[in-house]
């Protein structure tokens, strides 16, 4: 039986459903939000169309997964943060409604984000970063063959993944 989830890449049009998905992640996360998301939020209800439509020309792809009109989860990726070392993908802004969790929503945008990458866009590493007391978040990310790089940046437990 195929799933009635649909998964896109979001666009202006979608800029109240994103919305709102930000705004329940700040609400159902217990650990800190990416800066990105935190720039999402600071646009607003009016300036989210806005940034959406922005995306495109900053090289980063956001993906819905749709249950009819409900979004029920969003995934970014940007290669902006590391556009001077090539081939690498920042994977940010991983969220899922709580009522999807456990169906195939992640899989779904996992899918989407792996065969972007896989299609001649020079992306050849995944990378995603975390709070070392995320544990979720963790194995989130291991579940779907990430694993843990020393040496990274961001404060807290880098991942990486290749394509």
């Amino acid at each position: 039986m195929q799933s009635p989830l649909q998964v896109r890449l979001l666009s202006g049009d979608d800029a109240a459903a994103y919305q709102l998905l930000r705004a329940r992640s700040l609400e159902e996360l217990a650990h800190p939000v990416e800066p990105q998301v935190f720039r999402e939020l600071e646009a607003g209800a009016g300036g989210m169309s806005s940034l959406l439509a922005s995306y495109m020309a900053e090289d980063v792809q956001v993906w819905g997964a749709f249950d009819g009109e409900t979004l029920a989860g969003a995934v970014g990726l940007s290669r902006r943060s590391f556009s001077g070392y090539g081939n690498i993908g920042l994977l940010w802004g991983v969220f899922v409604l709580l009522r999807y969790r456990g169906t195939p929503t992640s899989r779904l945008l996992m899918d989407a984000v792996t065969e972007y990458c896989t299609a001649d866009t020079g992306i050849r590493q995944l990378r995603a970063s975390c709070t070392r007391d995320n544990l979720a978040g963790q194995q989130f990310l291991k579940r779907f063959g990430f694993e843990v790089i020393s040496g990274g940046a961001v404060p807290g437990v880098t991942m990486r993944r290749l394509i």
